[in-house]
């Protein structure tokens, strides 16, 4: 009994380990669309998604950062899992809010105007594969903390940086279109000419 009850304690104890992995997917994997309701019939869709990819351009700056930082990091064996955690825990944080911002996205997806659609296709797989890395290198982080200068815990760091710097390039040019196109329709109500958007 005794001896169950300490395997117990040790299973519970590894997952515990192992939950902060596994939030850094769940935010992207479940995504739950709200329903819409009176206020949402007058709600400006293209306007919320210029600013949504605002925020997931300042969030992928965050992650591009301390994927660069954990970078550094994988490269020195002196610097402690720890140090590393605490940079991994930020690129996890960020992916998280660009997983819910993705959400967001793909509720109002039908509602946005097509280069916004187009926009949220390119950064959609971008993020969620961001998410399956930031959890593997958490779980071989946590497993293997005598050997993050390896390989393969080097690739997750790696691939975290690509795949953030990928996204922060492909919301700035979003954020950019948008400020242009935002510009162009108000010159041309203040000119008094028709729209051809």
């Amino acid at each position: 009994m005794r001896m169950n009850r300490l395997l117990l304690s040790t299973c519970i104890s590894s997952l515990m380990a192992f939950l902060p992995a596994a939030s850094a997917a769940a935010a992207v994997n479940r995504c739950a669309a709200a329903k819409p309701n009176a206020a949402s019939y007058t709600w400006n869709f293209q306007n919320e998604a210029d600013n949504i990819f605002e925020d997931i351009q300042a969030d992928a700056a965050r992650a591009q950062y301390h994927a660069d930082q954990l970078q550094i990091f994988v490269r020195d064996q002196q610097v402690s899992w720890q140090s590393q955690a605490i940079e991994l825990d930020q690129v996890r944080s960020a992916v998280n809010d660009m997983g819910e911002r993705l959400c967001r996205l793909e509720t109002i997806r039908g509602a946005v105007a097509p280069w916004q659609q187009r926009t949220i296709d390119r950064i959609a797989p971008t993020i969620r594969l961001m998410a399956d890395n930031a959890q593997d290198a958490i779980v071989f982080g946590n497993n293997n903390q005598h050997i993050l200068w390896s390989p393969t815990y080097r690739k997750y760091a790696a691939n975290l940086y690509t795949e953030a710097r990928q996204l922060n390039h492909t919301a700035e040019h979003a954020v950019e279109f948008a400020k242009v196109n935002t510009e162009y329709r108000e010159l041309r109500k203040d000119l008094g000419t028709k729209s051809s958007s």
